[in-house]
C-alpha cells in the first residue's frame, strides 16, 4: 500500500526535529573539524554551515515580503549567493553554530503560516514552487546537508511519509534535465519518479530514503538494488 502523503504540519515538524538533529551533530565540532572539506566541490563543513544560515535567513526575508506583497527572490542572484558563503565560511566554529541555530529557530517561528498560501516564489532562476512547499523545501536542505556534514548520518531512519516526500521533492527537483540519464526510482512505500533525458534507462528500488541518498548524494546503500 502507498504511504499516506506527509501533512503541512507535519513537514513543519520535521524541519524542527531534523534541525535539531543536525545541530546535536555538530556542537561538539571544533574549528579543524568545521574546516574539514565535504564532498561538495570546495565546500568544507563551514561552507555547508553558511550556506544553511543564509538560506534561512533568505526564507525570513522572502516570507516577511509577501507579508508586505512584495514578491522577492531568495537570492538577489548566483555571484552575490557564494559571496555570502565564502564570507560566512570564515566565521569560527563557535559563531557558525549561533548562526545555524538562531537562524532556524527564527525560520522555524514562520514557517506554519505558510500552509495555505500557493503564490510562487523563485527558489533559484527558472524553478519556482509555491509558498506552501518553502518548508519541505527547507527540510530538504537541512537532511542533506546533514549527510554533509556528518556522513554517518543517514535518512534512513526519516518517517516514512516525511521520506517520501522528500524524494518526491528531489525527483521534481532534478526534473527531466538532459544532465541526467533516464532513471526511474521505485520507492517500497509505493512512490514512483522519473528524472532525466527521456528514454529508457536505469531501475532503482528500495526504501525512500535510501534512494534519496543515492539520487541526491550517490550515498550505496544494501537496501536499494537495481531492477
Amino acid at each position: 500500500m502507498p504511504t499516506d502523503r506527509a501533512t503541512f504540519p507535519q513537514v513543519v515538524d520535521s524541519v524542527r526535529e531534523q534541525t535539531s538533529l543536525l545541530l546535536g551533530s555538530t556542537i561538539g565540532f571544533t574549528d579543524e573539524d568545521w574546516a574539514r572539506p565535504t564532498a561538495l566541490s570546495g565546500w568544507t563543513r563551514s561552507h555547508v554551515a553558511a550556506h544553511l544560515a543564509d538560506g534561512a535567513m533568505a526564507m525570513i526575508r522572502v516570507i516577511e515580503g509577501l507579508r508586505q506583497g512584495i514578491e522577492q527572490r531568495l537570492y538577489e542572484s548566483d555571484a552575490a549567493k557564494r559571496r555570502s558563503i565564502e564570507l560566512g565560511a570564515l566565521a569560527s566554529g563557535l559563531d557558525l553554530q549561533i548562526r545555524l541555530d538562531t537562524s532556524a529557530s527564527t525560520l522555524q517561528v514562520e514557517l506554519p503560516e505558510l500552509e495555505f498560501d500557493a503564490r510562487p516564489v523563485e527558489l533559484r532562476a527558472g524553478y519556482r514552487l509555491p509558498f506552501r512547499r518553502l518548508p519541505l523545501a527547507r527540510l530538504s536542505e537541512v537532511v542533506l546537508h546533514h549527510m554533509d556534514l556528518a556522513p554517518n548520518f543517514e535518512p534512513r531512519d526519516l518517517p516514512a511519509a516525511i521520506a517520501v516526500e522528500l524524494l518526491r521533492f528531489q525527483v521534481d527537483r532534478i526534473g527531466r534535465s538532459g544532465d541526467y540519464p533516464p532513471l526511474k526510482v521505485v520507492a517500497d512505500e509505493g512512490y514512483t519518479g522519473v528524472v532525466g533525458r527521456i528514454g529508457d534507462g536505469i531501475e532503482m528500488h528500495g526504501p525512500a530514503g535510501d534512494l534519496l541518498a543515492w539520487l541526491a548524494r550517490g550515498t550505496e546503500s544494501p537496501r536499494i538494488y537495481r531492477a
